[in-house]
């Protein structure tokens, strides 16, 4: 961990320095966004570096290590141009606010085509389609801001407002978007029965567990980062379109890494996940999860070439470089919120 906060540290003093000019203060605004900026910003927990960037998120966990992957480079390389903050144009030492906005100057409104650039990938983790066949909002001419709305903020114009997801850090931000922002919290007089719903159902079921229903896009089910395909790529179960969510307790918290299931407390409610099983290797069995043996050295321990990499090969990488590693699977739980 400690390596990863040194990284962090790195991060800020680079960001600081290439937007302390008033000709970028769009491009800083960005990135002390915890929205697209890479690190993450948590006002709860007071201000930058406190390990909830997305550094240290699922999706970059099992398969990049900053540390060991070329740092600033890399992570541009892999993560910039969709956590745009880090992506700097080289030809105007500026971030490019096209790949959000219509013009570069940043005074087209964000339409959903030009959203779901990046947030496509949420199909893949959630199952999630973006268009009026699949979803009642797009169908009724919202756009992704009239729901996400920007947040008042003193540090960034570029806060917007989101629910209690977990591979991202707004969790921890003030004004987490709700279906409440629109309809009432009990919305069920009209219908038979709906005064149960609303007394009940409405104070430990989230309005989503309901509301979503089967998953029109096909999503992932595991991934394993010691088995590989014959181009290269981590061996990859899909699930298949009409797939239908898991249903767990959930208190909108989280614990490091790990999301705080269970009905722990008065506030946890049931919310619809997609749960991923992802396997990689790390240093050590009491490592850190993200103290990971990075991609290209799982590959290279494969002594016998038949592209799956086991402990034992993986000990035995190097003269034992790496003599205690650990091959983890763990659960990855990603909320199911759209597609309503």
């Amino acid at each position: 961990m400690e390596s990863l906060k040194n990284a962090l540290l790195i991060l800020i003093t680079l960001s600081l320095a290439l937007l302390i000019s008033p000709a970028n203060l769009q491009a800083k605004d960005c990135a002390e966004s915890s929205y697209h900026g890479q690190l993450g910003r948590s006002p709860a927990l007071g201000g930058w570096g406190n390990g909830l960037g997305m550094l240290e998120k699922w999706c970059a966990l099992p398969n990049f290590s900053f540390e060991k992957q070329g740092r600033i480079k890399g992570w541009k390389a892999k993560c910039g141009k969709c956590h745009i903050s880090s992506y700097i144009d080289p030809a105007t030492g500026k971030t490019d606010c096209s790949l959000c906005h219509k013009t570069k100057d940043g005074k087209g409104e964000p339409t959903i085509a030009q959203c779901k650039k990046c947030h496509v990938k949420d199909t893949a983790k959630r199952g999630d389609l973006f268009d009026e066949e699949h979803d009642i909002h797009i169908a009724m001419g919202m756009r992704c801001q009239d729901c996400h709305e920007r947040l008042s903020d003193s540090h960034s114009d570029h806060q917007f407002a989101k629910g209690y997801v977990l591979d991202t850090t707004e969790s921890t931000m003030k004004g987490t978007l709700s279906c409440a922002k629109c309809h009432e919290e009990k919305p069920h007089g009209n219908v038979d029965g709906g005064e149960i719903l609303d007394s009940k159902h409405v104070n430990k079921i989230a309005c989503v567990t309901c509301h979503t229903g089967k998953r029109p896009g096909k999503a992932l089910k595991s991934r394993s980062w010691n088995r590989f395909t014959k181009d290269g790529k981590p061996v990859t179960k899909m699930r298949a379109p009409g797939w239908i969510p898991t249903h767990k307790w959930y208190t909108g918290k989280k614990l490091g890494h790990l999301p705080i299931l269970g009905p722990t407390d008065l506030i946890s409610k049931i919310y619809p996940f997609n749960v991923v099983k992802v396997s990689w290797f790390i240093e050590r069995g009491d490592a850190e999860l993200d103290d990971v043996i990075i991609v290209p050295e799982v590959k290279a321990a494969d002594a016998n070439k038949d592209r799956v990499t086991t402990v034992e090969e993986m000990r035995k990488y190097e003269k034992g470089k790496y003599k205690d590693a650990t091959l983890v699977t763990k659960e990855m739980n990603f909320n199911v919120t759209h597609s309503i």
